[in-house]
C-alpha cells in the first residue's frame, strides 16, 4: 500500500488543436509543461502522466518528449507521425523511483530530432501531472 504525499499538474490546454507551439529542432527544445512536487520520505515513487497532441506540418518529424526532475533527465518518449498534417495525441507514463527527499521541479520538453525537411507543432491537448507516493 502507498500513501499520497503530494499531487500537482500543469495543463496548458485540455482541448485538441487548441494551441500552435512550434517544436524546435534538436538540440533546442520547448518547455510544454512544468510543476513542483514534494517528496517527503525515502523510498518514495513519483508517477508522472502526460498527454501531448502533436501535428506534423512538414515531412514526417520524429519528436522527442523529455521528462526532467530538476535538471536530471529521467525519461524519454519518442513520437513519430505517419502522414503530413497528421495530429497525434500521445499519452505516456513515467515512474521516478526513489527520488531524493525534497521539493522537485518536473518539466516536460519537446524537440524534433530529424529536423531536415521535417517540422512539428504542439497543438494540444497538453497535460502533465505527478503524484508522489510514500511507502507505508
Amino acid at each position: 500500500m502507498k500513501v499520497i504525499q503530494d499531487f500537482n499538474a500543469s495543463v496548458p490546454s485540455n482541448f485538441s488543436e487548441s494551441l500552435s507551439r512550434t517544436i524546435p529542432a534538436s538540440p533546442s527544445s520547448i518547455t510544454l509543461a512544468s510543476f513542483g512536487l514534494a517528496v517527503n520520505t525515502t523510498n518514495s515513487t513519483v508517477l508522472l502522466i502526460g498527454t501531448v497532441g502533436i501535428e506534423s506540418f512538414l515531412g514526417l518529424p520524429d519528436v522527442s518528449l523529455k521528462i526532467f526532475r530538476n535538471t536530471a533527465l529521467i525519461g524519454t518518449i519518442q513520437v513519430s507521425t505517419l502522414a503530413v498534417n497528421e495530429v497525434r495525441n500521445n499519452t505516456f507514463q513515467v515512474v521516478d523511483s526513489n527520488p531524493p527527499v525534497g521539493y522537485h521541479a518536473y518539466t516536460l520538453t519537446a524537440e524534433v530530432v530529424n529536423p531536415l525537411l521535417n517540422q512539428a507543432t504542439a497543438t494540444g491537448p497538453i497535460s502533465f501531472s505527478g503524484t508522489s507516493l510514500a511507502p507505508v
